[in-house]
């Protein structure tokens, strides 16, 4: 009796899990291999103009020295919402705090949910290897035929600066679902 409750737990464990893997879906369509969406309850895809790597190295003051423009398409067969997460991962910044700066650009696509509000201020980014959060935004739930937002992320030097002519900066732009 023991053994048949134990393989009906497993089997019933085996089930749910396939199915869930087979519910859910991530999309990458760039050229960047790593997989860097994570989905809990929906289909998320993001599109890069390129790849999700940021590098440079050393810049002159005031100079933009990296752009990144994504598309995040989310696709919700119920009425729930998605949540998702804009991150900077970065994996080195030997520039000094404050010596980097980004803006973001905006824009709601199909008009369905809540963006990461454009910001033209010029948000600092700490030395070394961080995580910088540049927002959150949300789909609104059913959207079955699937909805766009589209976000740039434009990196200078700041103003005055005179950066290390060894400076380096390697980060990843890291969509991923994220609670409220």
């Amino acid at each position: 009796m023991i053994l048949l409750t134990i393989i009906s737990v497993a089997t019933l464990l085996v089930a749910v899990i396939g199915a869930t893997f087979a519910y859910f879906n991530i999309s990458i369509n760039s050229k960047d291999s790593d997989t860097t969406i994570e989905v809990t309850n929906g289909t998320i895809s993001i599109e890069y103009a390129d790849n999700a790597n940021i590098q440079f190295g050393a810049a002159q003051a005031g100079t933009l020295v990296a752009t990144k423009t994504f598309t995040i398409n989310g696709l919700i067969t119920g009425s729930s919402n998605l949540n998702y997460q804009v991150d900077l991962k970065i994996n080195n910044n030997s520039y000094a705090d404050n010596e980097l700066v980004y803006t973001i650009t905006s824009n709601n696509d199909s008009n369905n949910g809540t963006i990461i509000p454009g910001n033209d201020v010029r948000t600092n980014i700490p030395t070394g290897a961080n995580n910088v959060v540049v927002g959150k935004g949300l789909f609104a739930g059913p959207i079955p035929t699937g909805a766009l937002h589209t976000y740039t992320i434009n990196i200078y030097v700041a103003d005055g600066v005179t950066a290390a002519p060894d400076a380096q900066f390697d980060a990843k732009v890291s969509v991923y679902q994220a609670t409220k």
